[in-house]
């Protein structure tokens, strides 16, 4: 069973210390921060299962912290606690009004503290599990829908009028079954991503080790099965190297970004991918498309959900794809940048952490 993670901020170096080898002798994985910058830093990486800060902290005080943190949509439900000197009605009345779960008034004692931190972490485990859903249950129930149609309707036809069609017409359903099949298949696992994601069950090892070039070719024959055509539109030039990352992360990425790559660029243009050694740490890779492209208001408002103009696109999907690949690179503390205009086309750099093992 996976640690419970808590994030202890304070620039009181000893309460952060005595707090955190108390939690630590709990079973709890702990992560420290001494300020509200460095804790953001942190989060970029690694999510905990609770928060426990305190108010006044240079650099970033516990208010700013607190404010990113509500903001952001992988961290906004994560219980806060915040640790204060001051004993103020007013002050609890602010924290409680900014979404604060409890405010705890220094000095405490420890003990307290500790039961405090098992209640809040037991009763949002219950919520989480009662209430694990994507934010847009319509725009999920359609997306599955529209696949699973796809398929039912495909199988009464043969079913009904199997003596009627033709090999090739019974060819092109079985064809436009497989097609359903796949964006369903595709759609129920981001799902689950996402899910696992928000619920912190990801584990993001930093001794894993990948083969780029081994995950791209998987890719590659994979797309290929399903549409030998688009398969020839990527001209690639990959050097071969190992990357800090899960074979099934670095797979999801690098699928998601080059079917993305070639459902949004017109069918007679090319997608470029070049792969190789940036330097002792990092491995680049770049994807370049010519197609629909992104504003940069877009590509500031990327998150799970969203797309962009879905009707004129005729997308399909829940809008995680690429959400899912940005997390997942400053998960294992990678660089992930879009350089994108409208109706020009993208181009996406993936710096990946290389990993320290030489290639056998």
């Amino acid at each position: 069973m996976n640690k419970k993670r808590i994030l202890v901020v304070d620039d009181e170096a000893s309460l952060r210390e005595t707090i955190s080898e108390l939690l630590i002798e709990k079973n709890y994985s702990v992560m420290t921060a001494e300020n509200g910058y460095e804790a953001i830093v942190l989060l970029e990486y690694w999510t905990p299962d609770l928060i426990i800060s305190d108010i006044m902290m240079p650099v970033m005080d516990g208010y700013e912290f607190q404010g990113i943190v509500k903001e952001n949509e992988l961290l906004s439900h994560i219980p806060f606690i915040f640790l204060s000197a001051k004993n103020g009605e007013a002050e609890k009345e602010k924290c409680m009004l900014n979404g604060v779960d409890l405010f705890v008034t220094k000095p405490f004692k420890i003990e307290n503290l500790i039961k405090i931190i098992n209640v809040k972490i037991e009763r949002f485990e219950k919520i989480t599990n009662a209430y694990n859903t994507l934010n847009n249950s319509a725009h999920f129930s359609h997306e599955i829908k529209t696949p699973l149609s796809g398929i039912l309707g495909s199988i009464n036809h043969l079913i009904e009028r199997k003596d009627s069609f033709q090999k090739n017409e019974i060819d092109m359903f079985y064809n436009s079954i497989k097609t359903s099949g796949e964006v369903l298949n595709r759609t129920l696992k981001n799902a689950i991503l996402y899910s696992d994601l928000k619920k912190n069950a990801l584990e993001f090892l930093n001794d894993s080790s990948s083969k780029i070039l081994d995950e791209f070719e998987k890719v590659k024959d994979g797309i290929a099965k399903t549409n030998e055509i688009q398969s020839k539109r990527i001209i690639c030039k990959i050097v071969e190297s190992n990357i800090k990352i899960e074979a099934e992360y670095l797979h999801f990425i690098l699928f998601e970004l080059i079917n993305n790559a070639l459902k949004f660029s017109k069918i007679n243009k090319r997608i470029v991918i070049e792969g190789k050694k940036y330097n002792d740490e990092f491995y680049e890779l770049k994807i370049q498309d010519y197609g629909v492209g992104f504003s940069q208001k877009e590509i500031k408002e990327i998150k799970a959900n969203q797309q962009f103009d879905r009707d004129d696109t005729e997308q399909q999907g829940l809008g995680l794809g690429l959400y899912l690949c940005m997390t997942f690179v400053k998960k294992i503390r990678g660089v992930f940048s879009i350089n994108s205009q409208k109706n020009v086309g993208t181009t996406i750099i993936i710096y990946f952490p290389l990993h320290n093992e030489k290639l056998k």
